[in-house]
């Protein structure tokens, strides 16, 4: 009777033997299961955050990258950008006096009573002398500001066309030992030396215009 019931309860031991190895197997892969989804997660997360970092740096170099740029436009002493805002400024200040003027340049010149300018006084030129206080000036054109030239001009504004005779203006905008400088000219005849005199503007509005221009203020 032992001998049988022993072999009535070998099927029931190996039946509980093979669930437990089961169970085992299963926890095991859930288990494993698990730290896979955790490793993901954390491959995850540090993708995100390298490419937040990148993100980061990228929009990093273009702020610099763009203030740079513009602390190179406000130090250079002329540029396209600064003539724009001069020529918005003697569109207003000539609304002001009540005077239209215009910007003129070397080949796109201005007749002064027979003198067209700024070709005729530049450096190098034989046909007139630009002059101021009686002592010829060196004067050369440039579009950065920068010449070997006693005094850099950058701009010519006159409002020679639109205005009576004898009441014509023509404005040098000039840079001398590193400081802007308007000069202003209105003569209407020639002499012997064929000199051109300037003086500096007394208008403190245009001074200052052509100052805060130059000077990225």
């Amino acid at each position: 009777m032992k001998k049988i019931t022993a072999l009535w309860m070998l099927p029931t031991l190996l039946l509980l033997a093979a669930c437990g190895g089961s169970t085992t197997n299963s926890s095991s892969t859930s288990s494993q299961t698990s730290s896979e989804s955790s490793v993901s997660s954390t491959m995850a997360s540090q993708s995100s955050t390298e490419m937040s970092t990148t993100a980061s740096t990228a929009d990093a170099t273009q702020t610099t990258q763009t203030s740079s740029t513009e602390t190179e436009e406000q130090t250079t002493r002329w540029n396209e950008t600064k003539a724009d805002q001069l020529a918005d400024f003697m569109e207003d200040w000539g609304t002001e006096m009540e005077q239209r003027y215009q910007a003129y340049s070397p080949g796109n010149t201005v007749d002064l009573y027979g003198l067209a300018l700024p070709d005729g006084v530049l450096s190098g030129s034989d046909k007139w002398q630009a002059v101021i206080d009686g002592t010829p000036i060196d004067i050369a054109w440039s579009e950065t500001g920068e010449s070997e030239a006693e005094y850099t001009l950058v701009a010519v504004y006159s409002d020679a066309e639109t205005q009576d005779y004898l009441e014509k203006h023509v404005y040098f905008f000039t840079i001398h030992q590193g400081e802007p400088m308007v000069l202003v000219t209105s003569q209407n005849q020639g002499n012997e030396q064929n000199y051109l005199y300037f003086s500096e503007t007394e208008n403190a509005a245009l001074k200052d215009g052509f100052r805060d221009i130059v000077m990225g203020d």
